[in-house]
């Protein structure tokens, strides 16, 4: 008799073995967040979230994300300049925005640019997937 191994023990191993892609959201809106998050984390993503401009930097230090999507209002301070910044520490960024002229004339090294108003978390999730893909062809994630 052939012993099969146990589904779960393969499934948990194979997950250990290749590191989730990292997302930080940086979105005031808590339930916009929380809405992002969940469908992010179905698809297999590790999602940190920053309520504000601050706290993104932090969160960014530490875990080095794979994407980092941007509102572009936060409460201490304009999301814009969060993006150039973390444009320049090398970040794929995507602008989140309602403005149409904020997502019309994106800051420079902007991955993407999405209104939020008709983002829905599957586009939101199918962008970053695109991206993380792009990374993985050019060698550079994680």
């Amino acid at each position: 008799m052939i012993a099969l191994p146990d589904c779960d023990v393969v499934y948990a191993v194979a997950r250990m073995q290749e590191p989730r892609p990292v997302v930080l959201l940086v979105e005031d809106d808590h339930s916009i967040a929380h809405l992002y998050s969940i469908k992010l984390r179905m698809d297999g993503y590790r999602v940190d979230i920053a309520n504000d401009a601050a706290t993104a930097g932090i969160l960014f230090d530490r875990s080095r994300p794979d994407v980092v999507c941007v509102d572009s209002r936060l409460p201490d301070g304009s999301g814009r300049d969060v993006v150039t910044a973390m444009v320049e520490l090398g970040a794929v960024v995507i602008l989140l925005t309602n403005d149409q002229e904020s997502y019309e004339r994106a800051p420079a090294g902007v991955a993407a640019a999405l209104l939020k108003w008709k983002t829905t978390p599957a586009e939101l999730s199918a962008t970053i997937t695109g991206l993380v893909g792009a990374r993985k062809l050019g060698g550079k994630l994680r």
